[in-house]
């Protein structure tokens, strides 16, 4: 199972009309890096949280791990778009935080069946600092 450090995310939302009869696709977008490992390599995960993969039954994947650079891999996550706010809540509120993916070669290709994202072990009681008044 690979895994990397996370250094920073990007959120991203989109909107697309396509077909006919036309079909409304809305997508969340998180876009995440990990830190710079010895060797100069930054690891990014693209996760895509869209009505398009709310009912997907086909290939039994979570994404596909691309080495076309092996500079810059990059694993693209397609997930159902009612995962983003728990994906988007743990990079908000957690650090330090680790990715974690498993590469399940189907039919020759770098295909991923499990992602992950959490922290290692933290005191108890951490949570949420209260800045009411």
């Amino acid at each position: 199972m690979g895994s990397f450090l996370v250094d920073s995310y990007k959120v991203r939302l989109e909107l697309q009309r396509v077909g006919n009869p036309v079909v409304t696709q809305r997508s969340r977008i998180l876009e995440i890096a990990s830190v710079v490992q010895f060797h100069g390599i930054v690891e990014r995960a693209m996760l895509n949280f869209s009505t398009y993969w709310d009912n997907w039954s086909v290939t039994p994947a979570v994404g596909f791990y691309s080495t076309a650079n092996p500079l810059q891999p990059m694993l693209t996550g397609w997930l159902p778009s009612s995962e983003f706010s728990f994906w988007y809540d743990v990079l908000r509120s957690e650090k330090p935080l680790t990715f974690f993916y498993n590469i399940a070669p189907i039919g020759g290709a770098n295909y991923v069946n499990d992602i992950s994202i959490g922290t290692s072990t933290e005191p108890i009681g951490e949570g949420p600092q209260d800045t009411s008044p």
